[in-house]
């Protein structure tokens, strides 16, 4: 499959390059919700919704980076099919919403990398419904795909079984991308 057809936050969360070094504000986010099994309340998050031209019209303060095109479906933190993020609580809008946690692909670590650091460093896997599990994902983004998923039909960062090949989570993270496991 085309990179073209799939979400972007799917692309961010899932390739790069990276090491355990590269842990950036947003990610330290992450382990702080992981940690405490809580997400972050809108407000906290600063997140709001654009309006549709804004995007273009007005200059966008996210991450200390100038930004006129920022939105949820962008951010490696996004799951577009639920529109959820893995910080911000509640429904979020993948094309106009945006907030403080906005971390584009290639910034920090990938949302998987952090979240096997957190298991290095804690002993708890995530649960099935943390690791928001689907039957079939988008070819090249699937349990096969992931150098997290073990052939025995598990995986390294979500308790349960069975994990087949074809399924993926939001935290799938492509083999020989991120960092060394």
């Amino acid at each position: 499959m085309d990179d073209d057809k799939v979400e972007e936050s799917v692309i961010a969360k899932s390739r790069g390059e990276q090491e355990e070094k590269d842990v950036a504000p947003q990610d330290a986010a992450l382990y702080r919700v992981l940690g405490s099994k809580k997400k972050v309340t809108k407000e906290e998050a600063g997140y709001r919704e654009q309006q549709e031209n804004e995007g273009e019209a007005k200059e966008i303060r996210s991450n200390d980076h100038n930004n006129n095109n920022h939105s949820c479906v962008k951010c490696k933190f996004n799951l577009p099919d639920e529109k959820e993020c893995h910080i911000v609580e509640g429904e979020i809008n993948n094309d106009y919403g945006v907030s403080k946690f906005f971390s584009p692909k290639g910034d920090g670590m990938l949302p998987g990398d952090i979240v096997w650091d957190f298991i290095k460093k804690t002993g708890r896997k995530l649960e099935y419904e943390e690791g928001h599990v689907i039957g079939k994902g988008a070819e090249g983004y699937q349990c096969k795909d992931c150098k997290y998923y073990m052939y025995s039909d598990r995986c390294l960062l979500i308790k349960g079984t069975p994990f087949k090949p074809e399924m993926s989570c939001a935290i799938v993270v492509k083999i020989g991308n991120g960092t060394d496991v």
